[in-house]
């Protein structure tokens, strides 16, 4: 199973936690009255770390990935591609759902004078076989681990299994941790939004982009006072200087420079094992997070606001700001079955979230019934890093030691090349 170097998620890894993810739901948030005309803009900065020479078949998937990367559709930030500067613009306006909008950009974005927001495409009909009763019969079992720190904890891993068989799901063993999960502050739009980029505007934003200036909305039902400046706190992240050292056998430690403006760190492992067994689809998933509870997954590398990154960082499930290392303890992504899996590491420095209204909210309590705006905007920041552990060695890249994650790589790609 070849894994994808440049997403953060693998993606037969989506299943697995995805069923756990659905036994532990989020709790939903409550409804608040918001205004006609709502901005959404997400700012991403993105660094995967290493990626080795995988042979011709390798360096053929990377020019494919590129060119589809090359013309990036919204969303783009949620979990970023490659390397490179994201940007994410959305626009609901009541007051004329799903009419083009015109954002008016500072000259230091680097992507022309205006940005055009215009609907989605529309959803086509699903297609046959795609029905929830023709998903196979599947069995996970997932080896769940966390915390900094060379050596495994005590009552680590705890080890459940799941199966889905004719559409019905069982669990057996001991049970995952109850989940953590990063609010979903993520909009599902439709045809009353208008996004960016999409098929008429999709642009790669440059290296040396920045949002920082000022923002002017126009068009059709969009109020006139729809503009706004926005500064470094809204602007890019600089990229995490992830470093890892240690092959799959061993410890494996992290280091970062501290990240401009970061609030907080998380980082989450996940590797996907398949033996070799007859008549069902079985896996063996092991994953990890720089926690020091249980329960963190793969959700949590995505946009936290202040509230969730304060009551985590007060229950240790983030890393502080002040943190610049953590270890991965020995062994735990280690395989001898002889079939080739790597472990693909990600991880997040959160930054600050800017909301702006007009007209501002009222500092006076008592006005505050009254306080009708007529837009508000919201902008998020974050930056990630990727990283295929057991990789990255100390010293000079020509005198490394080839460890096991590298061979599985080059032998999967170096097949018939």
């Amino acid at each position: 199973m070849v894994p994808s170097l440049h997403r953060p998620r693998i993606a037969p890894l989506a299943l697995a936690l995805a069923v756990t993810a659905a036994l532990a739901p989020p709790a939903g948030q409550a409804a608040t009255p918001t205004p006609p005309t709502q901005v959404w803009i997400d700012v991403a900065t993105h660094h995967h770390v290493n990626e080795p020479d995988l042979g011709g078949m390798g360096r053929f998937a990377q020019r494919m990935m590129d060119r589809d990367a090359s013309k990036p559709k919204y969303p783009t930030t949620e979990h970023p591609g490659g390397t490179g500067r994201y940007l994410d613009v959305a626009v609901h306006n009541r007051l004329r759902p799903g009419a083009q909008v015109e954002d008016a950009i500072p000259a230091g974005l680097g992507l022309g004078g205006t940005l055009v927001l215009m609907p989605p495409p529309p959803v086509g009909p699903s297609q046959p076989g795609q029905q929830d009763g023709d998903a196979p019969d599947v069995e996970f079992t997932v080896h769940e681990y966390w915390g900094c720190g060379a050596a495994v904890r005590s009552g680590q891993p705890k080890v459940t299994t799941f199966r889905l068989k004719a559409g019905d799901a069982t669990v057996s063993g001991a049970g995952v941790s109850a989940g953590r999960f990063a609010p979903d502050g993520d909009i599902q739009p439709g045809p009353a939004h208008v996004l960016w980029p999409n098929e008429l505007q999709s642009t790669r934003v440059p290296e040396s982009a920045s949002v920082v200036g000022a923002h002017r909305f126009t068009g059709q039902g969009v109020p006139a006072s729809l503009k706004f400046d926005l500064d470094r706190n809204a602007d890019f992240m600089p990229e995490i200087a992830l470093t890892g050292q240690g092959d799959l056998e061993a410890p494996i430690e992290l280091r970062w420079s501290p990240v401009e403006r970061a609030q907080a760190y998380f980082l989450q492992a996940a590797q996907m094992k398949t033996p070799a067994r007859q008549g069902v689809n079985k896996f063996d998933v092991v994953v990890w997070s720089s926690a020091e509870v249980g329960g963190a997954g793969q959700t949590l590398v995505d946009y936290l606001g202040p509230p969730q990154i304060s009551n985590w960082l007060k229950q240790r499930v983030l890393l502080p700001a002040s943190a610049s290392s953590c270890t991965v303890p020995q062994g735990i992504f280690a395989d001898d079955s002889g079939v080739a899996s790597v472990a693909v590491l990600n991880m997040a420095a959160y930054g600050p979230e800017t909301h702006i209204a007009y007209p501002p909210r009222p500092t006076d309590a008592r006005k505050l019934a009254a306080w009708r705006p007529e837009w508000n905007v919201r902008v998020r920041t974050k930056s990630t890093a990727s990283l295929v552990l057991g990789l990255e060695q100390a010293g000079d890249p020509d005198e490394r030691k080839e460890g096991r994650g590298r061979r599985l790589l080059r032998g999967l790609f170096n097949r018939g090349t």
